[in-house]
């Protein structure tokens, strides 16, 4: 709804920047409530934390969504995209270690109520200085799209039209794939690292999917290089067997250092798939506003977020699958299930298989090379003509 309400608005703002402007305060706030619960109680405990996610996720999505949505729109022919989504792509990774790093620091003891409060804190201000800087510097919207607010339909016309797109259903589906591998890595290892490589320490277990998440950092320079003569189809396909391939020792090692040595090889592959997941989208925006003759990027963003969040679902029935969870640091194998096999599984047997069923999306995926260059051309004549009406207006 955000989504499709954000390509409606006609604000002296523009229509992506008074959703910043509106979700950034609240989200600042909730994230350092949302660890002060009331104590004693599970019921007023549970309903507190329910108003407040439901809080959370909506005025976060007023931020995150509109910040996806800026990026094709202001940035419209190939190069321009590989080169900021380089920089977009590093600065958004170095922020997930940064997150890991904070929450190490301050929640050293999972019980201590306090470590969590100050980790809110300190985000928030991380969060809010960035986003101050982004809102105030960043989010400036391109005056050839100031007419864009008319779409030829409402939401639900919207929708159905949105999911006759060939393309945008299997780039759902690949993104929905993408997101549900990150969160059962996320899940599972803090889980193998404690099993099966016999390390308690958090800043450890962290730095397993920190290390993974840095190399990624410094190979997305060769995806780009990679993406300007191969195309985005082809090197997202090179990508992911490469990552598929590097995790397959996940299945044998058994101490911390190969573990280690292993996820670094698998930053490669990572590190593809990081600079793709969120390029590839723009090509499928492009070619529904030559369709259309508006930019609608709020409702595809808003589709696939929405998606996301079920993969969220589906990361914990997986787990579910393998384990039964007493609390955050107790699961127990259901029966017939040895711990260390079903951890091993966890960590490469069900990313494996989403990635296997993104190369097979790929396989249909309709842009090729050829056919984004040409739509690239259109669109730059489709942009050109509309600056010439808003002058002429």
């Amino acid at each position: 709804m955000i989504g499709f309400l954000s390509d409606r608005t006609k604000t002296r703002w523009g229509r992506r920047r008074p959703y910043l402007m509106i979700g950034l305060i609240p989200v600042l706030i909730i994230e350092i409530l949302l660890w002060v619960p009331p104590a004693g109680n599970e019921v007023l405990g549970f309903i507190y934390l329910l108003i407040m996610l439901i809080c959370y996720d909506t005025f976060y999505t007023m931020l995150a969504l509109p910040t996806d949505a800026l990026f094709p729109e202001l940035y419209t022919t190939i190069k321009e995209r590989a080169e900021v989504n380089m920089i977009r792509q590093v600065l958004s990774t170095i922020g997930l270690i940064l997150a890991f790093l904070v929450l190490g620091i301050f929640i050293e003891d999972l019980t201590v109520k306090s470590g969590y409060l100050t980790n809110g804190i300190v985000t928030s201000i991380i969060v809010g200085l960035t986003m101050f800087i982004f809102i105030k510097w960043g989010a400036k919207e391109r005056p050839e799209f100031v007419m864009d607010y008319q779409p030829g339909f409402g939401f639900f016309k919207g929708l159905k039209y949105t999911f006759k797109n060939k393309g945008f259903v299997l780039y759902t589906a690949m993104f929905f794939l993408y997101e549900y591998t990150l969160l059962v890595l996320a899940t599972t290892v803090p889980l193998y690292a404690r099993e099966v490589l016999g390390v308690t320490d958090t800043f450890l277990t962290a730095l397993l999917l920190g290390v993974m998440f840095i190399v990624g950092i410094i190979t997305v320079i060769i995806w780009r290089k990679l993406d300007i003569k191969l195309g985005s189809l082809k090197a997202y396909t090179i990508s992911i067997i490469a990552y598929i391939l590097a995790s397959i020792p996940l299945l044998f090692v058994n101490s911390f250092i190969t573990c280690l040595i292993t996820v670094t090889f698998m930053g490669f592959g990572f590190g593809g798939m990081l600079y793709f997941i969120y390029l590839i989208i723009a090509d499928v925006i492009d070619e529904d506003e030559l369709k259309t003759g508006v930019r609608r990027e709020g409702t595809f963003f808003g589709i696939t977020n929405f998606f996301m969040r079920l993969s969220m679902i589906l990361s914990i029935v997986t787990v579910g699958l393998v384990f039964t969870g007493a609390d955050w640091s107790d699961y127990t194998p259901i029966p017939g299930v040895n711990t260390i096999i079903g951890l091993k599984l966890l960590v490469f047997l069900f990313p494996a298989i989403a990635l296997i069923a993104t190369l097979i999306c790929l396989l249909y995926y309709p842009y090729t090379k050829s056919r984004v260059e040409d739509i690239k051309k259109q669109i730059t004549e489709l942009h050109k003509e509309k600056r010439d009406r808003l002058k002429s207006t």
